[in-house]
């Protein structure tokens, strides 16, 4: 059962750390190479988790 909360724990980890990085540190345009490899995670675990469930 925790296997199912697991990726929306992680992307709100990620989401904090986007907003960590946006608004604190000021810095989200030399973060965006890892953002977009972010985004590509999750996405590919959202389409992995659509057809699974």
């Amino acid at each position: 059962m925790l296997r199912l909360f697991m990726p929306i724990a992680f992307l709100v980890l990620f989401i904090v750390w986007v907003l960590y990085h946006s608004f604190v540190k000021r810095d989200i345009k030399s973060q965006l190479n890892n953002v977009t490899i972010g985004l590509f995670f999750f996405s590919v675990w959202a389409v992995i988790y659509w057809f699974i469930l």
